[in-house]
């Protein structure tokens, strides 16, 4: 198997970091989306990384399906509940890191562009300021939510350092610091000037 990410990508990260966690051998493919490179395009048609080509040659796309895919291949795995109330509660976890990112995308691609003010983009701000107070209160939930927090808050600082979220929110920052320190992390940190 093996994965098209680029490496900024935080959903790609957060397999990387998972896969790793779970002892799975992924291989990163850099993908640059906005080149629409062929390999990419023919996994995704959408043109979206990341994208998970298996060794039959399937592809599964979207990072919270991914995600779960790594996970259903270690029997047993701690990272996850396997069910019930935790369980949902970890991929709801998921889901509202994943939200940060996707609004700081967003604020990304319009700053990008000269983008840097207006209704959309203070909502998106505004999202992303409620998404982490109530992460700070989900820390410790599941592993695998930790992760997902962890990389969201990372992408914040190499896209939008002005965000103080560790001032507004000291245990994710306590969070980051002992996460951000473990091998998987150090090893898929964005290039410095990325």
């Amino acid at each position: 198997m093996k994965l098209l990410a680029s490496l900024t990508s935080p959903y790609g990260r957060k397999l990387r970091i998972l896969a790793a966690e779970l002892g799975l051998d992924l291989p990163l493919v850099e993908t640059t989306p906005l080149d629409d490179p062929a390999v990419l395009l023919a996994a995704n048609p959408l043109g979206k990384v990341p994208a998970l080509v298996l060794d039959d040659g399937s592809v599964i796309v979207d990072s919270p399906v991914i995600a779960a895919w790594l996970l259903a291949q270690v029997p047993g795995q701690a990272l996850l509940p396997i069910a019930g109330p935790a369980h949902w509660q970890a991929l709801t976890t998921e889901a509202l890191a994943d939200g940060i990112l996707d609004a700081a995308i967003v604020l990304r691609f319009n700053a990008v562009q000269g983008v840097t003010s207006g209704l959309w983009l203070d909502r998106q701000y505004r999202a992303i300021d409620r998404a982490l107070a109530v992460l700070a209160g989900r820390i410790g939930d599941s592993g695998f939510g930790d992760i997902c927090i962890a990389v969201a808050c990372e992408y914040l600082d190499l896209r939008f350092p002005q965000i103080d979220w560790r001032g507004a929110n000291p245990a994710l920052a306590d969070l980051q610091a002992h996460l951000g320190e473990t091998p998987a992390f150090i090893a898929t940190r964005p290039p410095a000037g990325a």
